[in-house]
């Protein structure tokens, strides 16, 4: 992905998920499907593998304060069938023009907005390797928005979720690495959830505005120089 094309790109990516999202909901009777619950996974298995490793990347305290504002939220959060694994080696692009989607391994019924909140998390990991500025990443989010209200909707709970749902997924990331010995996995999924926290304000208010929004010149710049 060319960092002067981040708001064509996220517009076309949120159309591209909303696209995927009302395909699905087509899809909900079909047999095998696997329902899942976030809330649950950090109520569970997340919160035991913390525990076992002694809250070494996190406090007890901040985790139980992230569920608790999910869990205030959560029943007004729309389930469906959703990818569960959206990151730009899955949805397929070809010169700036949408390809398709490949691997459905992961697909289970779940909360709709995992899927957007994994795939702006997964633009903050090191695995990426894009690098992006905060405001290249806040205009991602914002365009990513707005692309997906183009066909589809966001709702207001999922609005005020999506913070927390994104300090979820990355806890949930701590967890899994932790109990697999992947340090610096851990450390980078912790890394990006202090980052989420820190701007939960922000993407709050960005949620509530989402339109497109253009890269200042200088942002530009500065992302052809890096």
């Amino acid at each position: 992905m060319k960092l002067d094309a981040i708001p064509e790109t996220a517009l076309a990516m949120g159309g591209v998920l909303a696209d995927l999202h009302r395909a699905f909901r087509k899809c909900e009777d079909v047999e095998g499907i696997r329902d899942n619950s976030l809330l649950d996974e950090m109520k569970g298995w997340v919160r035991d593998n913390l525990e076992k490793g002694g809250w070494k990347y996190v406090a007890r305290e901040a985790y139980e304060e992230t569920v608790a504002h999910l869990e205030a939220v959560y029943d007004r959060l729309p389930v469906q069938l959703i990818h569960r694994d959206v990151h730009f080696g899955n949805f397929l692009f070809s010169e700036g023009m949408f390809s398709g989607y490949i691997d459905f391994d992961l697909s289970q019924r779940n909360i709709r907005i995992f899927d957007l909140g994994y795939f702006l998390l997964g633009l903050l990991t090191e695995e990426e390797g894009l690098h992006l500025s905060q405001e290249q990443w806040f205009a991602f989010l914002e365009n990513a928005l707005a692309g997906y209200e183009e066909k589809g909707e966001v709702s207001e709970a999922e609005r005020k979720a999506l913070p927390y749902v994104m300090e979820c997924i990355e806890l949930l990331f701590v967890a899994y690495f932790e109990g697999t010995g992947e340090r610096e996995c851990a450390e980078d999924a912790y890394r990006i959830y202090g980052f989420v926290k820190q701007q939960e304000d922000r993407i709050r208010e960005v949620c509530k505005i989402s339109g497109f929004k253009e890269i200042a010149p200088h942002e530009k710049r500065k992302s052809e120089g890096s």
